[in-house]
């Protein structure tokens, strides 16, 4: 009895402790041990609740704000941010960050503060110098109209490029920057061409004097050779681009031969296409036309001349193919031919296999990624010259069109899908450079194919080329069409050759006929 006395005395002295602070209670078990029972007050509880509720309106806020946003943007001019490389295309693909990093030269905020590019800084001066002395242009001028619409130029990137930098910080940036390259461009195009009135053999003179000319000048700045090609791919980088804007800007400020400058940035895209030349010549006529819209940077004029509109004109045999049509009636002709209504399925073949169903291949008389066609049992591609810049500007084209807010159709994408599924080996290339389509300048055909293997991989293509596919599926699926094209691809190299076969079929039924009645006549003869 004694022992329990003293457990309750200690129980009540306990609860009498604990009841000064949290709510306590002490039971004592059938063993006679004590056990204790504490309980929290609310108000820590409330405290949560409220810390949880404001967090989550907070959240709800932000879901506002982006509703906002997409309702204010109009889809069709909704402008995209010059941003990083997505991350789709840096994931598992280490091979791609040297097409996808500057090497040179840091263009804009995302690569400025990059130790490893400190020692072109000095070149960018000189650059910017030039074109500011050479254009005649007030460098005070110029640095308060580009503080005047800083906003606007800061807006063209996400906030992640510049929240580090003061606004006088990123006007400097910019004069310097822009007026860098847009006397880079000039040096890199010293003349306007005038290839239209040039034979070919003073035509290819001309451009190698140019190219010395260019040089010298590169060299008297002390801009190495290797600097040169480098900075060439630097800017077309995504990250590495300025607005548009900005450079409407300096060129406008240019007291000397501003529309000079404007030609040589036109000469300078044209020529970063990576067509043979007799095809940039007829593309410059269309330069002006593939400007739907006001560009954004750089690699976006690229990326709209590289996709421009392409009016075909349709040869002799698509002619005919259409009075074949007409005549024969658009049911029947589909019967003969077996055309099929559905659209083009799954599986696509390579250049070897095309070449076994009796398709040829040519050239297309544009540089457009668009002119792509098949027609009589010959596809043609635009002609392209692989060098040692077209998977740079290849791969930032297509992580320009992965952009979230860069409403496009993917039309680069699907062109380098569409030539990876027609290169799958090396003789798949080496049939596409006997057709004239594609001009090795890289190296061997092998690297050619691993090339567009490579790229291509983690691209989403569009239904763009779907009617050249299903015109291509229902060929290989119709021996009758294949015959046809066949004969028509062995005898009918030409416009002649043509009428000239339609010449023979009307004859040969008359020879026949004249040839009846003068034997009709010998016997009729008493």
């Amino acid at each position: 009895m004694e022992a329990v006395r003293e457990r309750k005395a200690a129980r009540q002295q306990r609860s009498g402790e604990t009841s000064r602070g949290n709510d306590a209670t002490q039971l004592i078990d059938e063993e006679g041990e004590e056990v204790s029972i504490v309980i929290h007050p609310m108000k820590a509880s409330i405290s949560s609740s409220t810390t949880t509720t404001a967090e989550l309106q907070e959240k709800f806020k932000s879901m506002d704000e982006a509703l906002k946003e997409a309702e204010a943007d109009d889809e069709d001019n909704a402008k995209p941010k010059i941003q990083k490389i997505p991350f789709m295309l840096l994931e598992d693909n280490d091979n791609f960050k040297k097409y996808l990093k500057p090497r040179v030269v840091s263009i804009g905020p995302y690569h400025a503060k990059n130790p490893n590019l400190e020692v072109t800084q000095r070149i960018k001066l000189k650059l910017a110098a030039l074109f500011i002395k050479e254009g005649d242009i007030d460098r005070n001028l110029l640095h308060e109209r580009i503080m005047k619409k800083i906003a606007d130029f800061k807006g063209c990137y996400t906030e992640e490029a510049t929240k580090d930098y003061k606004n006088e910080e990123l006007a400097w940036m910019f004069l310097v920057d822009g007026c860098a390259l847009l006397h880079y461009i000039i040096i890199s195009k010293p003349e306007d061409r005038d290839g239209d009135q040039q034979k070919p053999e003073d035509r290819d003179g001309a451009n190698q004097q140019k190219l010395e000319d260019r040089y010298e000048k590169l060299k008297k700045l002390k801009i190495k050779s290797d600097h040169i090609t480098f900075i060439q791919q630097d800017v077309f980088l995504l990250d590495n681009q300025l607005p548009y804007d900005l450079l409407e800007l300096l060129i406008g400020l240019r007291k000397y031969k501003p529309q000079e400058l404007q030609k040589s940035m036109e000469n300078f895209i044209l020529d970063s296409i990576n067509a043979p030349r007799e095809l940039l010549e007829a593309n410059r006529k269309n330069y002006q036309k593939s400007k739907e819209r006001k560009p954004f940077h750089l690699l976006d004029l690229l990326r709209m001349t590289l996709i421009q509109s392409v009016k075909s004109d349709p040869g002799c045999r698509e002619r005919l193919r259409t009075k074949l049509i007409s005549f024969i009636g658009t049911k029947w002709f589909d019967r003969l031919t077996c055309k099929k209504k559905h659209v083009w399925h799954s599986s696509f073949r390579n250049i070897e296999e095309l070449k076994a169903a009796w398709i040829s291949f040519k050239p297309s008389e544009t540089s457009s990624m668009r002119g792509i066609s098949f027609d009589w049992g010959t596809l043609k591609i635009p002609p392209i010259i692989v060098d040692d810049s077209t998977e740079a500007k290849l791969l930032n084209l297509a992580a320009y069109e992965m952009c979230p807010d860069f409403q496009n159709e993917f039309e680069v994408s699907t062109y380098i899908y569409f030539m990876d599924s027609l290169i799958d080996q090396a003789q798949d290339v080496k049939e596409l450079r006997e057709s004239g389509i594609l001009h090795n300048a890289l190296g061997s055909d092998e690297e050619v194919a691993n090339l567009f293997n490579r790229i291509s991989k983690d691209l989403v293509p569009n239904q763009m080329y779907s009617e050249v596919r299903q015109r291509i599926q229902s060929h290989c699926d119709n021996k009758w069409t294949a015959w046809i094209n066949q004969f028509c691809a062995e005898h009918f190299h030409s416009p002649w050759s043509v009428l000239a076969f339609i010449a023979a079929s009307i004859a040969l039924p008359s020879s026949i006929v004249q040839t009846g009645y003068t034997v009709e006549g010998y016997y009729k003869l008493p």
